[in-house]
C-alpha cells in the first residue's frame, strides 16, 4: 500500500526510462539537424535515418511503450503547431506571391494525384478499391514538415518556393479530410450522412473556430490587455484549444482551424506577431526533430520488406508518373517556365501528417478487423523513406541543374561605405569575392562605384533594402557603418536571416557623458577585427598611413615567416579556397599555405614590404637592400622628399601592394 502523495516505486524505473527516451529522442533530433546543416543537406534524410536507428534497428527507443495512448494525441497535437507555423509564416500575401499555380495543384493536381493514386494501389498491391482510396487520400499530400526544411536548406527561392510551401501547407488538412471522408464511408458500419455534407461540415466548423482563435489573439492583444511576455505562451494556447475544439466536433476540422486562424493573423495589419513567428519556429524545429524520430522508430523491418517489389514499383509509380503528370497538368497555360515546371514535378515529399494519418487508420483497420493495415503502413512509410531521401539527396543537385538556385558563391554584404568598409570591399573583390555595399551617404557610395564596387542605396528599417542588397542569399554580413546604431539594427535583422555565424559588426564606441560613459550599445554579431576597434580607431590608422594589403602564403611564406615580418598587422580577413573568413575578435585565425591573407599594415611595414618585393624581383638580399638608399627599378638613386614631421619619404612608394 503506498500512502497518498507518494510515488509508487514500482513506476519508478518505467518513469526513468521515459525521461531517458526523450532526452535521447531530443538531443538525437537535434544532432540531427545540425548534421543536415553542416554539411548541407535536407536535416530530413539524418532525422529519418535516426528514427529508423534508434528504432527498428537497435531497439533503443519504443514509442509506443514510452507514450502509449498518448502517441497520437501528442503527434496531432504538434502537427496542428506545425501547419499553424508554416500558416503564419505564409500568410495571404504568400499565397497571393504563389499565383494561380497553387490553387491548380491544390484541385487539378490533387484530383489526379488522388484518382492516380488509387489505381496504382489497386493493381500494383491487389487490394480492393475501398483501401486503395484510403491510401490515395493518406498520400495526396505533400507537408510543411519537409517542403519547409527543404526549401530552406537548399537555399531555393523566388515564387517556385513559395508555390511548394504554400501546396505543403494548404494541402495537408485537404489530405486529412479525404482519408477521414473515405474510412467513413467504406469502413465504419453506420456513416453518419453524405460525404458532401460531412466535407462541408468539416470546412465550415474549421474556418468559423480559425476565425475566433484570430479573432481572440487580435482583440487582446490590441487592446493590451495581455503583457507582452505571456504574448507566445497565450497565443499557443489558443492555437492547441481552437484544434481540440474543432476536431471535437467535427474529425480532422481542427486542422483546418489552426491552417485558417495562421492565415488570418498573418494577413491582418493591426498587432504585430513577427514575434510570435519566432517562437513557434522554434517549436517547428523541436517537434519536427521529435516527430520524426518518434514515427521512423515504430517502423517494424517487416513491415518494409512485407511486400517486397510491389513498395518499390509503388513508389517509382508515383514520383515518376503520378506526380508529374499531376504537376505539369496543373501548370498549364501558366507563366511557369519549363524549368520550374520540372522542379515541382519532381519534388513532393511526404511527411509527418501522411505518417500519422497512416498509423491512426491502421489502428482503426485493425480495430475493425478489416485486411489491408499492414499495406497501408508498409506502402506510406515506403514513400516517405522514399520522397523524403530522394527530394533531400537530389533537391540541390536539380535545382542548380535547372538554374534555379546559383551556385554556391562566396557573396558578402557589408553595410557601410565609409573608407574603411570601402577599402576592405574593395580588396576582397579584386580576390574574386562578391562584394556588395549598402549605405545612406551618397558621396561615399559614389566613391565606391568609381572604385567598381556594387552599391545600394537605402536604409537599414526599410525591407526593400534588404531585398535588393540580397541580404538573404548573402553568405557574410559584415555592419561597418560609422553608425553604432544602425549596426544594431542591421545585425539583428540579418542574424535573423541567415543566422548569427554569419553576421558580424564593428566594435560600438564607449561614449563619453559628462558623468562616466553612457550605456555600451548592444551588440548582436560577432566582434570584427579586434574588442577595441571601432570605428574611430581604423579611421584613425587609415588617417596616418596604414593601408590594406593582401598576401598570399605559401610553402616558402607560412604565417610564422607573414607575422615575424609584420608583427603590428590587424588581421582582416582569410581566403581559403574561395570562401572568406572573416577575424572574429574572439577567435584566432590559423592561415596555410596556400591562403591569401588580408591585413591592415602601418607604413613602415609598407615601406619595407616594397623595397622586398622589387628586391626579390631582381635578385638583391632585402636585408642589404634595406640598408641602402632608395633606388629605382635601374637601379639608380632616386631623390627622396622630407616629410613635415623631418622623416625621409620616397615618392614613389608603393602601398598596399
Amino acid at each position: 500500500m503506498v500512502p497518498d502523495g507518494l510515488p509508487d516505486r514500482q513506476n519508478v524505473p518505467m518513469q526513468d526510462e521515459v525521461i531517458l527516451a526523450t532526452a535521447v529522442i531530443l538531443a538525437i533530433g537535434v544532432g540531427a539537424q545540425w548534421l543536415g546543416w553542416r554539411a548541407r543537406i535536407p536535416s530530413i534524410v539524418f532525422l529519418l535515418g535516426a528514427g529508423l536507428f534508434v528504432g527498428p534497428i537497435t531497439g533503443i527507443v519504443e514509442p509506443d511503450a514510452i507514450l502509449g495512448d498518448l502517441l497520437f494525441p501528442v503527434v496531432s497535437m504538434a502537427v496542428a503547431v506545425i501547419l499553424f507555423e508554416g500558416a503564419l509564416g505564409l500568410g495571404v500575401q504568400g499565397i497571393r506571391d504563389a499565383g494561380s499555380t497553387v490553387l491548380r495543384l491544390l484541385t487539378i493536381g490533387a484530383g489526379i494525384t488522388l484518382v492516380a493514386t488509387a489505381f496504382a494501389a489497386h493493381w500494383i498491391f491487389d487490394i480492393e478499391y475501398s483501401l486503395a482510396w484510403l491510401l490515395a487520400g493518406v498520400l495526396v499530400v505533400t507537408g510543411p514538415t519537409v517542403v519547409g526544411p527543404l526549401v530552406r536548406a537548399i537555399g531555393l527561392r523566388g515564387r517556385v518556393a513559395k508555390i511548394l510551401e504554400a501546396e505543403g501547407t494548404l494541402i495537408d488538412p485537404m489530405g486529412a479530410i479525404l482519408a477521414v471522408l473515405f474510412f467513413e464511408a467504406f469502413f465504419e458500419e453506420q456513416v453518419k450522412g453524405p460525404w458532401p455534407m460531412a466535407l462541408l461540415l468539416t470546412v465550415v466548423i474549421g474556418l468559423v473556430a480559425g476565425a475566433l482563435g484570430a479573432a481572440l489573439i487580435v482583440g487582446t492583444f490590441g487592446r493590451y490587455l495581455v503583457p507582452d511576455h505571456l504574448h507566445n505562451v497565450m497565443t499557443l494556447a489558443t492555437v492547441l484549444m481552437v484544434f481540440a475544439v474543432a476536431d471535437a466536433l467535427q474529425p480532422e476540422a481542427g486542422l483546418v482551424a489552426v491552417t485558417a486562424m495562421g492565415v488570418m493573423l498573418a494577413s491582418q495589419n493591426r498587432v504585430s506577431v513577427a514575434h510570435v513567428l519566432e517562437f513557434n519556429e522554434t517549436l517547428r524545429t523541436l517537434f519536427i526533430a521529435g516527430l520524426f524520430i518518434l514515427l521512423g522508430a515504430r517502423i517494424a523491418p517487416e513491415t518494409l520488406f512485407s511486400l517486397g517489389w510491389q513498395n518499390a514499383l509503388f513508389l517509382v509509380a508515383l514520383v515518376v508518373v503520378v506526380r508529374p503528370v499531376a504537376a505539369f497538368a496543373s501548370t498549364i497555360r501558366s507563366d511557369l517556365s519549363w524549368r520550374e515546371r520540372t522542379f515541382i514535378a519532381l519534388t513532393a515529399p511526404r511527411g509527418i501528417v501522411a505518417a500519422a494519418i497512416a498509423s491512426i487508420f491502421s489502428l482503426r483497420l485493425m480495430e475493425e478487423d478489416a485486411a489491408g493495415a499492414q499495406v497501408l503502413v508498409a506502402a506510406t512509410f515506403t514513400v516517405i523513406a522514399g520522397t523524403v531521401l530522394l527530394s533531400g539527396i537530389t533537391s540541390r543537385p536539380l535545382a542548380r541543374r535547372l538554374g534555379l538556385i546559383e551556385d554556391s558563391t562566396f557573396r558578402i554584404v557589408v553595410l557601410g561605405s565609409n573608407r574603411m568598409a570601402r577599402g576592405l570591399a574593395q580588396s576582397l573583390a579584386e580576390l574574386g569575392t562578391e562584394v556588395a555595399l549598402v549605405g545612406m551617404d551618397p558621396g561615399n557610395l559614389s566613391k565606391a562605384r568609381m572604385e567598381g564596387l556594387t552599391t545600394h542605396y537605402g536604409s537599414v528599417v526599410h525591407d526593400e533594402t534588404w531585398t535588393a542588397a540580397g541580404v538573404e542569399g548573402s553568405s557574410l554580413f559584415l555592419a561597418m557603418s560609422s553608425h553604432d546604431e544602425a549596426n544594431v539594427l542591421a545585425t539583428r535583422k540579418a542574424s535573423q536571416l541567415i543566422g548569427q555565424r554569419q553576421v558580424f559588426q564593428l566594435v560600438p564606441r564607449r561614449r563619453k557623458v559628462k558623468r562616466g560613459f553612457a550605456a555600451p550599445v548592444p551588440a548582436y554579431g560577432r566582434p570584427l577585427f579586434a574588442h577595441d576597434a571601432t570605428i574611430d580607431k581604423l579611421d584613425a590608422r587609415l588617417e596616418s598611413g596604414w593601408e590594406i594589403a593582401s598576401t598570399r602564403l605559401s610553402d616558402e611564406f607560412r604565417a610564422k615567416e607573414y607575422f615575424a615580418e609584420h608583427p603590428a598587422a590587424m588581421v582582416l580577413a582569410v581566403l581559403r579556397r574561395g570562401t572568406v573568413q572573416l577575424h572574429d575578435a574572439g577567435q584566432r585565425l590559423e592561415p596555410e599555405p596556400g591562403d591569401t591573407v588580408v591585413s591592415l599594415l602601418p607604413p613602415s611595414d609598407l615601406e619595407s614590404r616594397f623595397i622586398r618585393r622589387t628586391t626579390r624581383e631582381r635578385g638583391v638580399d632585402p636585408e642589404e637592400a634595406a640598408r641602402s638608399e632608395p633606388t629605382d627599378l635601374d637601379g639608380e638613386p632616386r631623390p627622396v622628399d622630407s616629410g613635415d614631421d623631418g622623416t625621409q619619404r620616397d615618392p614613389d612608394r608603393l602601398a598596399g601592394t
